[in-house]
C-alpha cells in the first residue's frame, strides 16, 4: 500500500515546529529525539505483530501499540499501518489511534499558540 506522505508531513508540522522552537530557545532536541526513537520502536512492534499474525503466534497487545504511539511513536505507527496494511480496518483501533494523533496536535497547538494556557486550565 502506498504511504500518504503528504498527510504525514501535514500531521508533523506542529511537532516539528515545537522541536525547532525548543532547540532554538533551549538548545535541546529531546522532542525530536523522542518522536524519532518512539517511532522506530512503534514501527518495529507493528512489523513484529504483523509477522506474528501471519505465523499464528502470540500477538502484541493493542494497548502496547497504543502506548508507543502515545509516547510519540504515532508517526511510526502511521507509516507501519500503511506499509504493512496492519490495523487499518479495525474501527476501535483506528479510533484510539486517531485520538492519540489529535491529542498530540492539540498539545503542540496549545504549547505553540496558547502558551500552554489550555492544558494548564484543564490540569488545574
Amino acid at each position: 500500500m502506498k504511504i500518504p506522505w503528504l498527510r504525514l508531513l501535514l500531521l508533523l508540522i506542529l511537532p516539528l515546529i515545537a522541536a525547532l522552537s525548543l532547540f532554538k530557545d533551549y538548545g535541546t532536541l529531546w522532542v525530536l529525539s523522542a518522536y524519532i526513537g518512539a517511532s522506530f520502536v512503534t514501527y518495529y512492534f507493528y512489523w513484529d505483530d504483523k509477522r506474528r499474525a501471519r505465523l499464528g503466534g502470540w500477538r502484541i497487545p493493542e494497548t502496547n501499540l497504543h502506548f508507543w504511539a502515545f509516547v510519540g511513536g504515532w508517526p511510526g505507527a502511521f507509516i507501519a499501518q500503511q506499509q504493512f496494511r496492519h490495523k487499518t480496518k479495525k474501527i476501535s483501533f483506528q479510533f484510539m489511534f486517531w485520538l492519540i494523533v489529535i491529542a498530540h496536535q492539540l498539545l503542540w497547538f496549545d504549547w505553540l499558540i496558547l502558551d500552554g494556557k489550555w492544558l494548564m486550565s484543564v490540569l488545574g
